[in-house]
Order: structure tokens, then C-alpha cells, then sequence
């Protein structure tokens, strides 16, 4: 029973070292591809379906307030997707500001996480009625990987914006994080 209990404590102390990350400051940028799915009604009420990629880019910071928890907010344009019906060219563009609560696992140099926040967007509509703008405030949530060298790191991350309007409203990127 004692050695069971030394291994144990072995284990745990072997262990342990993983789920324990570094805290503090932490700011970085990510490219990738914005993921766009609705559908469009115009002026006969015709529908059609607005559904296409676009290059997208985020800036963010964040601070570890302890080693499996923190925040992290940013700024982001998910890109403009255009379409044609009805022979009007409709363009949208989604940019935004986020706020999430961030939970990490740490394993060797990979970390692991998830996210969940708030998005406060704002959409540029260009169409039948020329210019029109939209914004609110809606859930997103987000999951990837971190890949630590040091101070720096590789970050990959796939993130979904739960817009009113939207099928898919979807952004993965890759990007540099810096103070890790």
C-alpha cells in the first residue's frame, strides 16, 4: 500500500508540472481565411444565398490571471464577401471587437485552449439600397492550440460568431503570440 502511495505521489508530481502554465501579459496577430454563410432577400423578396471565404485578420491581447484561466480581447475584420442577384452586386464587410474568458491546458510546449465571449460587430452592407450598416453584440466561442519557443509562440485557432443573420459566421487562423 505504501509503494502504491509513492507512485502516486511520484505521478502526480510528474504530472502536475503539464497543466501549469506561465501567467501575465500576452499580445500577438493572426491571419487566416472568415467562413460566410446566410441568405439574402432583395427587393422582389427573392432569396439567395451569400456563401464565400475571404482573407481575415485579427490583432489581440490578453493577460493569464492564473495558469489554466484568463481574458483576452481584440480587434478583427472578418473580411468582405460579395455575390450577384438580380444583376446588383452585394458586397458585405464584418469587422468587430471581442472579449473572451479563455480556459488553457498546458502540455510540454503545446497548449492547449478554449474560449467563450462576447462580439461587438459592425457590418458595411453595399446593394439594392445602397449603403446600409448594422452592428450589435452577439456570443462567440472559439477553440486551438499554441505551440510555445520560448517567448514566442505559434498560435492556431478555429473561432465561431453567433450573428443573428448568419448560417456560419467562422474565422481559422494562424498567427504569432509574443510574451508567453
Amino acid at each position: 500500500m505504501k509503494n502504491l502511495q509513492i507512485a502516486a505521489l511520484f505521478t502526480l508530481l510528474i504530472v502536475m508540472p503539464l497543466f501549469a502554465g506561465p501567467q501575465g501579459i500576452y499580445y500577438g496577430g493572426s491571419l487566416g481565411q472568415s467562413f460566410i454563410k446566410t441568405q439574402i432577400s432583395d427587393i422582389e423578396q427573392t432569396d439567395f444565398k451569400l456563401d464565400g471565404n475571404d482573407f481575415a485578420f485579427k490583432l489581440y491581447a490578453g493577460v493569464r490571471m492564473a495558469p489554466t484561466f484568463g481574458i483576452e480581447g481584440g480587434y478583427r475584420s472578418l473580411g468582405s464577401v460579395k455575390s450577384k442577384a438580380s444583376d446588383v452586386t452585394f458586397l458585405s464587410k464584418t469587422t468587430g471587437y471581442d472579449l473572451s474568458a479563455v480556459g488553457n491546458i498546458y502540455l510540454g510546449i503545446v497548449d492547449l485552449f478554449a474560449k467563450a465571449g462576447a462580439f461587438w460587430w459592425d457590418q458595411q452592407i453595399e446593394g439594392w439600397s445602397g449603403k446600409d450598416a448594422n452592428d450589435g453584440t452577439n456570443f462567440t466561442w472559439g477553440f486551438g492550440a499554441t505551440m510555445r519557443l520560448g517567448q514566442m509562440g505559434v498560435k492556431a485557432e478555429w473561432e465561431q460568431f453567433e450573428l443573428p443573420d448568419f448560417e456560419k459566421l467562422s474565422m481559422l487562423s494562424v498567427g504569432l503570440v509574443f510574451g508567453i
